[in-house]
């Protein structure tokens, strides 16, 4: 039997104070009794290193709201208020909660928990009108994610076979087809800013112990002594790049195709991915690559996981790349119809379900690894990703998010995205570029380990063995989206209002 993968966790302390929810607050009518501090189960309350006597400060980012402290003062000198710096971080898709809990997962290597219990709504946009249904365990764990029965969290890149043929002297007839496999369904994608030096450093050292990949332009870091875990983003053809790394990602243009068969006649055994901006189109383009021969199809959202507007419109005045898109219809007409779908926004998850499903149809999915990124912000959205069909996940902003990225718009570097201001003189209230490569490898060693143990618990509570299996497993989620058509239409159509 292979040995088990394991992701060995480290406790990495921040850099700088974390920005907590709750603000605790020690009035001077504290007679320093400790009882906060033996309640508090977090740690947010101690006392002085230098002076056991006496209470520290309140370690604020620590508490969870739960009110303990509180209710087991004897003096009621301690107050709770959520704080304002804390509501600032992110934005309405990227918010404070997923941004402090990744924070912690870097920090500790550990799942988050809530002290307080989870007092949100139940459903809303992109993937939280998505629920994973353990409703039908069909063989559950015994004795937890690590015991005896070891789940598989390995997923394979390139062109699967369908069957095996053997010749009349019973030696194998079927192509070899070049694969790569990667122990788990994540890999890292281009960074979105803040691509520095020493970041790459620490993305780099982290791929390679995680067994993974990182996606990167050549042209702003390229290491040879990280060369097998290095997938170099191309927009042309090259020979050095395409022969030395086991796979290469070209941006989707209208030459691609002639791309693809230029690099595979350099290199056979290299995998080829195109990346793909998410669309309204992005089905046809996806049987399109795969029909020719590429191997990998990149669905690329944007950072909060929505299609690209501008790419829409752009790619509207150039030729398509099949006729079939244009049928019966102008290159006028179709591009008007493209600029009127622009406004309407899809998410990746939807997109990812299109693809697949439409690819199902044609009996070719097994023809191409689906890798989509944009949005993958927790870790349940690696299994949600999945569950509607992707191969495996590609993660940007959480990257920097690990290494104390508050998503600010103190971003100035020339390299930012349209949220923020890019004549911004604020400095980097973090200073990314003084991380130490060692420090933030480990910090997204301890995040990834902590989102492949929530993957396991989701497998488990399953009953899946292999998260290969989970693909397209539909059937495995409950989707809000047919829950209200399921209960609604039939109310609406019943009383006359539609139909």
């Amino acid at each position: 039997m292979p040995k088990k993968y394991n992701i060995e966790v480290s406790p990495v302390p921040s850099r700088f104070p974390p920005l907590g929810k709750f603000g605790i607050e020690r009035g001077e009518n504290c007679i320093n009794c400790g009882r906060c501090a033996i309640s508090c189960l977090y740690g947010a309350h101690n006392r002085q290193e230098d002076d056991p006597r006496r209470m520290a400060e309140p370690a604020d980012y620590l508490c969870k709201g739960c009110f303990r402290c509180i209710q087991e003062c004897p003096r009621d000198a301690l107050t709770i208020s959520k704080t304002k710096d804390y509501l600032l971080l992110g934005d309405s898709y990227w918010t404070p909660e997923m941004i402090s809990k990744n924070w912690y997962q870097a920090e500790t290597g550990k799942i988050p928990v809530s002290g307080a219990g989870y007092s949100g709504p139940f459903s809303g946009e992109g993937f939280d009108a998505m629920w994973t249904d353990m409703s039908e365990i069909v063989r559950p764990t015994r004795d937890g994610i690590h015991g005896r029965e070891y789940i598989s969290t390995t997923v394979d890149i390139g062109r699967k076979l369908p069957v095996l043929t053997f010749d009349a002297n019973g030696a194998l007839a079927s192509p070899i087809l070049p694969t790569l496999s990667i122990p788990l369904p994540i890999i890292f994608n281009a960074l979105p800013f803040e691509r520095y030096e020493n970041i790459y450093e620490a993305l780099a050292k982290a791929a390679s112990y995680l067994g993974t990949f990182m996606m990167v332009n050549p042209d702003e870091w390229f290491n040879t002594a990280y060369k097998a875990h290095i997938v170099p983003l191309l927009t042309t053809v090259r020979e050095d790049l395409i022969r030395t790394c086991k796979m290469v990602e070209f941006e989707y243009g209208r030459d691609v195709l002639g791309q693809v068969k230029e690099a595979k006649k350099l290199n056979p055994r290299t995998i080829l991915s195109v990346r793909v901006p998410c669309s309204n189109q992005v089905e046809e383009i996806a049987e399109e690559l795969t029909v020719g021969g590429v191997e990998v199809i990149h669905l690329h959202a944007d950072i909060n996981g929505q299609t690209f507007r501008k790419s829409l419109i752009k790619n509207a005045s150039q030729q398509t790349f099949r006729k079939s898109l244009i049928k019966n219809a102008s290159q006028q007409t179709f591009r008007k119809s493209l600029i009127k779908n622009a406004s309407q926004q899809s998410f990746i998850k939807d997109m990812t379900l299109n693809v697949h499903r439409h690819l199902v149809d044609l009996r070719i999915r097994d023809d191409v690894t689906l890798i989509v990124s944009g949005g993958i912000a927790m870790a349940e959205h690696v299994a949600k990703s999945i569950i509607c069909g992707a191969d495996l996940t590609a993660l940007d902003l959480p990257l920097l998010i690990a290494l104390e990225c508050r998503y600010c718009k103190n971003h100035n570097n020339g390299q930012t995205l349209g949220k923020f201001d890019q004549n911004a003189s604020q400095p980097c209230p973090i200073e990314l570029k003084g991380v130490n490569p060692q420090w933030g490898a480990q910090r997204i060693i301890n995040l990834i380990g902590a989102w492949r143990n929530q993957l396991l618990e989701v497998l488990g509570a399953m009953g899946l063995r292999e998260v290969r299996r989970l693909r397209g497993e539909v059937g495995r989620a409950i989707f809000f989206e047919d829950i209200q058509k399921e209960t609604f239409d039939t109310v609406f159509v019943r009383e006359g209002i539609i139909g």
